[in-house]
């Protein structure tokens, strides 16, 4: 019988011990829930106590104890130290860490009257994943133990979006901040996600996401093929400091865009020829957000009815 690929990302989760953050509802939820299906064990956290009974629920569903939780807020530096300690104390090591939990702003960063937002958008979407990141990185150097890390970025962080000032921002770092991981293999794999908007209660319920014209043009895409792009972010150790593009009608696609840049600017560094390069960056920028929007585009294809 062949092997799949689906098979083998199955093979490379299972009996693995994965902490997943943001597990309490949307992807981080759905993304638990099929871990646990790959025979994982998964460590839930999230800020909202409701973790408790979501991972009630999955265990019952599986009928055997394939999670546990913990409440913490990750824009407290102590509460990443905690889980990561606590995954540790329960299961005695972990490998998998999944940084998916995140907000969006409420409004314009132009429009707000202080910095609270601001701060705490900073603080979960881009410090926590570095800090996670960080001690998991140690952890795997200091046992070595394989590891793998995925970080749920956004297609946000790619395209300028100017309401979502904060939000795309702390995307587009945590993006970056994956690419220059890549180092870090083969022993351990930081790799991410960049899904187009899905159909999650964070986005769902996001004034400013459900006002934004490609949002009204395209709609929401499923939650579904966010996590299958996950699976295999975590699953394919072909990948390393990757991102995978995600959205409704095409395959995931790996991100080249700053492998490409790097190419550039190197160039350019190396050569002083200011002109030449200055315009060539451009040129690559203009046509890489072109790039970007006909992949969201792309109509999702209609199976025919089988009779």
């Amino acid at each position: 019988m062949s092997t799949t690929n689906l098979d083998t990302y199955i093979s490379n989760i299972s009996g693995k011990v994965a902490i997943v953050t943001g597990a309490a509802s949307g992807l981080g939820r759905k993304l638990s829930e099929r871990l646990a299906e790959y025979n994982a064990q998964v460590l839930l956290v999230d800020i909202n106590p409701s973790v408790e009974q979501v991972s009630q629920e999955i265990n019952t569903h599986l009928s055997r104890d394939a999670t546990s939780w913990i409440v913490c807020d990750l824009c407290n530096l102590q509460d990443i130290q905690k889980y990561l300690d606590h995954a540790i104390h329960i299961y005695g090591h972990y490998d998998i860490i999944v940084n998916n939990a995140g907000i969006a702003n409420e409004q314009s960063l132009f429009s707000q009257p202080g910095s609270t937002e601001l701060d705490r958008i900073l603080a979960l979407n881009l410090r926590a994943p570095m800090e996670a990141t960080r001690i998991a990185v140690q952890y795997f150097k200091a046992t070595g133990r394989k590891g793998t890390v995925l970080n749920t970025a956004s297609v946000g962080g790619l395209l300028p979006i100017s309401i979502m000032e904060s939000y795309g921002t702390t995307k587009a770092g945590l993006i970056f901040f994956t690419a220059t991981c890549k180092s870090l293999a083969p022993l351990i794999r930081v790799n991410a996600v960049a899904p187009y908007f899905a159909d999650t209660p964070l986005v769902a319920n996001n004034r400013l996401v459900q006002s934004y014209p490609l949002v009204r043009q395209v709609g929401l895409m499923l939650p579904e093929k966010v996590i299958k792009a996950m699976v295999k972010a975590i699953g394919d150790e072909s990948l390393a400091g990757d991102t995978l593009m995600v959205a409704m009608g095409a395959k995931p696609e790996r991100l080249t865009f700053y492998d490409s840049i790097s190419l550039h600017v190197t160039s350019y560094i190396v050569s002083g020829t200011v002109n030449r390069y200055a315009t060539a960056l451009s040129s690559y920028f203009a046509r890489a957000l072109d790039s970007i929007l006909g992949y969201i585009r792309k109509p999702v294809p209609h199976r025919q009815n089988q009779r």
